[in-house]
């Protein structure tokens, strides 16, 4: 299967990142590169979906990044991994070669990071105000590549894989039709208490959700549920009006933070 063929077949099946951006992968697929990378390090805390579906589905995952390579004519294929995620790492051993290797990312954050995932796998920078493929590098995450094996196989993309916790009964990943309320999803994990808060994607980045009947879509990464008094939850409840309060009072304009941010 060539190239053209397999981003067809990719825009066909309806297949986006599922990192949460929701990027169309075929126009990553489309353009040339020297390394794909899957990043499956999952920057965002207590989300654990990407870990999991690499040790479930360890061949159709090297499958995946086998098209991807294809597709972009890339060489070199790099599995970002944590070590801790010991499951994942046993289950592709077995299917790693000289150009399909594993690279172990620190269990800190952002590690997971698109940015900060090529720099600790292949050691290039991707320059401020420009992307992974102006340095050669395709990045996708663990069940976009997965939904592109399914695609070269004529099967769209109708389901999300995605994490339930915080103070539910039963934490838990599902997989779900795509347009399944979270209410349901919630319910898969045996609800939880009336007065709690829900978050729709991850604690750093996910958004506060006020509509329990909102569907899921290609780029639902999690619900967390949290006591309406959690700190994450007040922070993410603060206006913008409060957040330029208490930056102007700790601000001094010194630069430093971009200058020294390990994201460029």
């Amino acid at each position: 299967m060539n190239g053209l063929t397999i981003s067809a077949k990719v825009q066909e099946a309806g297949v986006v990142g599922a990192g949460g951006a929701g990027f169309p992968t075929h126009i990553k697929l489309s353009a040339q590169a020297e390394i794909v990378i899957v990043n499956g390090a999952e920057c965002e805390p207590l989300l654990k979906t990407d870990q999991q579906l690499a040790a479930l589905y360890p061949q159709q995952l090297i499958k995946g990044l086998t098209l991807a390579m294809e597709a972009t004519g890339a060489k070199q294929g790099i599995i970002a991994l944590k070590a801790k995620y010991k499951e994942a790492i046993v289950a592709l051993e077995p299917y790693l070669t000289e150009q399909l290797q594993i690279s172990i990312m620190p269990d800190t954050y952002p590690a997971g990071d698109e940015v900060i995932t090529i720099w600790l796998t292949t050691g290039r920078r991707v320059p401020a105000g420009k992307i992974p493929i102006e340095i050669g590098v395709v990045v996708n995450n663990v069940q976009t590549l997965l939904n592109v094996a399914k695609a070269c196989e004529g099967e769209p993309v109708t389901t999300r894989t995605l994490t339930v916790t915080g103070a539910v009964k039963n934490p838990i990943t599902v997989t779900v039709p795509i347009g399944t309320s979270l209410r349901e999803v919630l319910e898969l994990a045996g609800g939880g208490a009336e007065d709690l808060v829900y978050i729709n994607g991850g604690p750093m980045m996910g958004k506060v959700i006020t509509d329990l009947n909102d569907p899921v879509t290609k780029t639902t990464g999690g619900l967390i549920a949290l006591p309406k008094d959690h700190c994450l939850i007040q922070r993410k409840n603060r206006t913008l009006e409060n957040i330029l309060r208490i930056a102007k009072t700790v601000c001094e304009q010194c630069s430093f933070c971009t200058e020294l941010c390990p994201r460029h």
